[in-house]
């Protein structure tokens, strides 16, 4: 094998990924496994399901708002864009879906390819700084140790999670300070490349001079879409609509923690519940095999450990939530790409060009592909 930077990468995330799926299940009994997952109450499925279904239609409305000043384009069409884009992450390797949904959107669209890769890094900015917000707000409301513990008179129940370790409290406020100082940084200088574009344009050119001109040309042309695709910015209500809708997103992922919950006799205060979902979102971001396989299933685990949930309603637990999140999305990423007439092997050869570093033939790819 050619140890070039993609099968390096490729390497290190399947690593990744077999090593947390290991510390999963080395400790797994399987017939208590068993037991739990046949007592288990499969009828919060459904809701948890509708909450999955609605999840995309959010981040589908928001990217919609992102886009607003620069198109107008029906809901349906970016769904379907929104679906194929998280079956692709999930399916294949290099995140290809990042790329894929802007390749997309070209391809149905022709808004111009750099100016949508712009609006999918605005979506991730918005996406960092709802988290950072919303982990502050979990943080705050978490649970701390009450006198039910000590009080001999106040009956819990036993599936009742009143408290959080205390241990873990400094620490996760440790970290919510390093979040809130990136937030704010991020944040500033957003707005500093809205108000002084041509400022950091100069910066960029200065830093960029070493290049050949064809890097040179290509970083310089992505500057300006980036700076499009953030004029967005500009509009206040706008901006409010889009932060809400990100922190909205977090908070569907919360309630789908929280109603799963139930199947399994696990009865988490909702902010708990919130708490796990601010953990796996960290934890997916690392490099990792498609599917976040054994990534996905640790956190889950290690988040309910910190509410002294038993490892076998955990891992139980955990496994259907993986199913729930990763299965659906890949069903109905195949389901657009039939609606849509793409081939499978184009989604494919897209990610072999992406691995190779060939963004700059996306576009003569689009003409090549049927509609």
């Amino acid at each position: 094998m050619n140890l070039n930077k993609k099968n390096i990468f490729f390497i290190l995330s399947i690593i990744v990924s077999v090593v947390c799926l290991w510390l999963f299940v080395k400790n797994i009994k399987w017939s208590l496994l068993g037991n739990a997952l046949r007592e288990a109450n499969y009828w919060f499925i459904i809701p948890t399901l509708i909450l999955s279904l609605l999840f995309f239609a959010v981040r589908t409305l928001r990217w919609q708002g992102l886009l607003s000043h620069i198109k107008s384009i029906p809901m349906i069409n970016l769904l379907s864009i929104t679906c194929i884009g998280f079956m692709a992450n999930n399916i294949l390797p290099a995140r290809v879906g990042e790329v894929l949904r802007p390749f997309l959107l070209y391809k149905k669209e022709g808004v111009k390819f750099s100016t949508s890769v712009a609006t999918v890094i605005v979506e991730r900015i918005f996406d960092m700084l709802s988290l950072i917000l919303f982990t502050v707000v979990v943080i705050a409301l978490l649970p701390h140790p009450s006198a039910t513990n000590h009080n001999p008179s106040v009956q819990v129940s036993p599936h009742e999670v009143n408290t959080i370790k205390e241990s873990i409290i400094p620490s996760l406020k440790k970290w919510t300070e390093v979040f809130a100082v990136i937030g704010v940084l991020t944040t500033v200088s957003l707005f500093l490349v809205i108000i002084r574009p041509d400022f950091f344009r100069k910066i960029l050119l200065k830093l960029c001079s070493f290049l050949p001109h064809k890097f040179k040309d290509k970083t310089m042309e992505f500057y300006e879409s980036f700076v499009y695709g953030l004029r967005i910015l500009e509009n206040k209500a706008q901006t409010l609509w889009i932060l809400a809708l990100s922190f909205l997103i977090w908070i569907i992922a919360g309630a789908e923690i929280y109603l799963l919950g139930f199947s399994f006799h696990i009865h988490l205060p909702f902010v708990g519940a919130c708490l796990i979902a601010v953990c796996l979102a960290l934890a997916i971001a690392l490099p990792q095999a498609p599917g976040y396989i054994g990534v996905f299933h640790i956190a889950i685990l290690k988040s309910l450990d910190i509410f002294g949930i038993q490892a076998t309603a955990a891992q139980s637990y955990a496994i259907i939530l993986w199913a729930i999140s990763v299965l659906p999305s890949i069903v109905l990423g195949f389901l657009f790409l039939w609606r849509e007439g793409i081939a499978f092997r184009e989604v494919v050869r897209l990610e072999e060009e992406i691995a190779e570093g060939k963004l700059e033939e996306l576009e003569g790819i689009t003409k090549e592909t049927p509609h």
